[in-house]
């Protein structure tokens, strides 16, 4: 299955997100399964970390979508300058 990079990155702010809710919850002491949202918080991380290798293997960082560069037009082994003696 081929994702797009922007939703790949949607998904990402939406566990960072859900992240930091998990944190404050456990920081509050708003919750009574603590080991279970630690074990959320480990799990949204670790999901975090693949999909942005990912998005790296694919040559895109962050929220920067690069486009392919075109070739040097210069060829290093083919010096068009006349050389004078």
């Amino acid at each position: 299955m081929v994702e797009d990079p922007e939703q790949i990155l949607e998904t990402i702010k939406k566990r960072e997100l859900d992240i930091e809710i998990l944190r404050l919850q456990l920081k509050h002491n708003l919750t009574k399964k603590r080991a279970e949202s630690k074990l959320l918080i480990m799990y949204y991380k670790a999901c975090n970390a693949i999909s942005r290798t990912k998005l790296m293997m694919h040559g895109i960082n962050g929220h920067d979508v690069k486009a392919p560069q075109p070739p040097n037009p210069v060829d290093p082994w083919n010096d068009h300058r006349q050389k004078k003696f």
